[in-house]
């Protein structure tokens, strides 16, 4: 288990572990202590969902990029099994407040969100590197959010603001299978693009 204990810590897991639960956690507090509803709005839980994606995208490379990319590991293997782990861990974070008064619900709009914000995490790691994964599920999400976004018909609309349509809602839930899809081939088959030495120095 060693092997374990050493990928999970080069990886930098338990702070991302620790920093995902506790912005579920602050979300769902202050939905608690502001609002009456049993149910965390769509809004809040979609940027619940992105801190908790954007702790776990610092996860999906090393300090060694060489390491990430030699042929005696079955890499793409493992990528997938992280990628598929970490949206099990969030989804399970989010359901534990089904114990509550106040609930991150419904259950699909929860794995829509995260399956979609994770691949769109996981397919700028592939492009650009961990460092900068976080940028587009924020920009997406900050976009999403905006007021005049709510649920509608159009289905321009409806792939913009994905994040915040109703569960079952085809045009959302499409967009997202596409993101995870997408994202967790490319990050599986290629992983983060090698950085310079003088840029990993630092992460040993």
């Amino acid at each position: 288990m060693r092997w374990l204990q050493l990928y999970l810590r080069s990886r930098r897991v338990p702070f991302a572990l620790g920093t995902a639960t506790a912005m579920i956690t602050l979300v769902w507090a202050m939905s608690l202590a502001y609002t009456d509803a049993t149910t965390i709005h769509a809004r809040a839980a979609s940027l619940a969902i992105m801190l908790a994606v954007a702790a776990v995208g610092t996860t999906l490379n090393g300090a060694d990029d060489a390491l990430d990319h030699t042929a005696s590991v079955n890499w793409p293997l493992r990528r997938a099994g992280h990628l598929l782990l970490a949206a099990a861990v969030i989804t399970a974070l989010l359901s534990l407040s089904a114990l509550t008064d106040v609930r991150y619900e419904p259950l699909a709009l929860v794995l829509r969100n995260t399956a979609g914000l994770l691949g769109l995490t996981a397919l700028g790691t592939a492009l650009f590197g961990a460092a900068l994964s976080w940028i587009a599920p924020l920009t997406w999400t900050l976009i999403a959010v905006l007021p005049f976004l709510g649920p509608s018909t159009d289905v321009r609309v409806q792939v913009a603001s994905w994040l915040t349509q109703p569960a079952g809602t085809t045009a959302a839930t499409a967009c997202a299978t596409v993101l995870a899809v997408t994202g967790l081939l490319a990050y599986a088959l290629r992983g983060g693009p090698l950085r310079p030495a003088s840029e990993t120095t630092s992460d040993r």
